[in-house]
């Protein structure tokens, strides 16, 4: 009686006559079959349920892959939008031979353009308060071939700071959210106050005569979408920024742009080599903005750690599932052993199963990521640029993401049946044998 209803559960002899020599055909048969039975509504429950954890771990692996990468391109590019490639600067407060070293910056190879600059700090006065900011001095010509500050400027124009207005007061572009806070618009007056002056080329005086102050016209608004930037920056024409601080013909530095940004460190190296390590300091964009993209990158791996887990959960559900058939199917592991199927077979044959199920999850998971990105995007998730930076959630969709997330999923299922298919493959004939004769 229970010869003939395992005989007809799985297939007959002859179809087994070439068991040892195929490859795989004979495991995917048996292991489909066991997938679709319906003899347990528990485990079959319990099957379903490994494949919606694997979806939920797979989708929210990739989400969050997807929103970690979001966040460093933009970042990368806020930083690459008011940062150089390379920035260049002389220890100490004198660089006066910054002719000299502009022509030997450029005849470096790799480097497309130069923009000197200078860098101070000074208290900005509107209509409705006053706000501490960096004053940036730039040439607007030069500017545009190391920076693509064009982009940013959403009120006025770049082309203000080198076009003083009819009464010959200069132009000054203020972020957008220091323009907020100081209560002006393009056209306003605001006032410059800095407690620092330049008293000699060496030295800087604070002395209550020494404080400089000027007055300028917002030519512009610049809106990067980075807080930091955007509540702290302005700019000015970079002959006004040395005439208001006192600077004479000093810069701080020059911005150097390249035409490989993510070999930025290779020309980085050969400019320090010929300036001298010893006089200038040399550091391309992820040098000077260390801090934040090496949070980012242990956010990333926090993140890949933490989601991960919810796939070796749903993976511990797939081991249990391998359990319960080994202990369900020994008799027919007896049958297919007395039959002729080898001990690697019996093994395959169960790692077949969890790999199936993995798939199955995996796919779905895949598509519910999608889904969830897309309706991310297609919706907007506003963040508070003081907390994150930017003003809304970045969504990145990159086929290495999901390639890492589906491989990682169907890597971590497959070790989790390692365990229960080897105990099914070392069960021996007899047992089973056994528990055919009992029942």
């Amino acid at each position: 009686m229970h010869r003939r209803d395992a005989r007809r559960r799985w297939p007959s002899a002859r179809h087994h006559r070439h068991l040892d020599p195929g490859p795989l055909s004979f495991e995917l048969d048996i292991a489909a079959r066991h997938l679709s039975a319906r003899r347990s509504k528990a485990l079959s429950f319990v099957t379903g349920l490994a494949i919606a954890g694997v979806a939920l771990g797979v989708a929210a692996l990739i989400g969050g892959f997807a929103v970690t990468s979001g966040f460093e391109i933009a970042f990368r590019e806020k930083v690459l939008g008011f940062s150089s490639h390379i920035f260049v600067r002389e220890f100490g407060v004198r660089f006066t031979t910054h002719r000299e070293v502009d022509a030997l910056i450029l005849a470096v190879d790799g480097v497309t353009a130069t923009s000197p600059m200078t860098f101070n700090e000074a208290m900005v006065s509107g209509r409705t308060g006053t706000q501490g900011a960096v004053i940036k001095g730039i040439e607007p010509n030069r500017v545009r071939g190391v920076l693509t500050l064009d982009r940013y400027v959403v009120e006025g124009s770049l082309d203000a700071l080198s076009l003083p207005g009819p009464d010959g007061i200069p132009a000054i572009l203020l972020g957008r959210e220091l323009a907020r806070k100081t209560g002006v618009k393009v056209g306003d007056l605001v006032t410059l106050v800095s407690p620092l002056r330049r008293q000699t080329a060496e030295s800087w005086g604070a002395e209550a005569r020494t404080p400089s102050s000027g007055t300028f016209r917002v030519g512009g608004i610049v809106q990067a979408g980075f807080h930091e930037y955007d509540a702290r920056l302005a700019f000015v024409a970079l002959g006004e920024a040395q005439r208001f601080f006192g600077l004479g013909d000093v810069i701080t530095g020059f911005e150097v742009a390249v035409d490989d940004v993510l070999a930025s460190d290779v020309v980085t190296d050969v400019i320090r080599e010929r300036l001298g390590p010893d006089e200038f300091s040399v550091m391309d964009w992820r040098q000077q903005n260390r801090n934040l993209f090496a949070s980012l990158f242990y956010q990333r791996i926090a993140i890949l750690v933490v989601l991960s887990v919810l796939v070796v959960l749903a993976s511990c559900l797939v081991a249990c599932i391998l359990v319960m058939r080994v202990m369900e199917r020994t008799r027919e592991i007896a049958i297919l052993k007395t039959m002729g199927a080898r001990q690697a077979s019996i093994l395959w044959l169960f790692i077949t199963q969890g790999g199936m199920i993995g798939a199955v999850g995996t796919a779905f998971g895949v598509v519910l990521a999608f889904v969830f990105c897309q309706g991310l995007l297609a919706n907007g998730v506003e963040l508070d640029p003081k907390v994150y930076g930017i003003s809304q959630l970045p969504i990145v969709f990159d086929i290495m993401d999901y390639v890492m997330g589906s491989v990682g999923a169907m890597v971590i299922s497959l070790l989790a049946t390692v365990l229960p298919a080897w105990a099914g493959s070392k069960l021996h004939p007899v047992d089973g044998l056994r528990a055919i004769q009992g029942s």
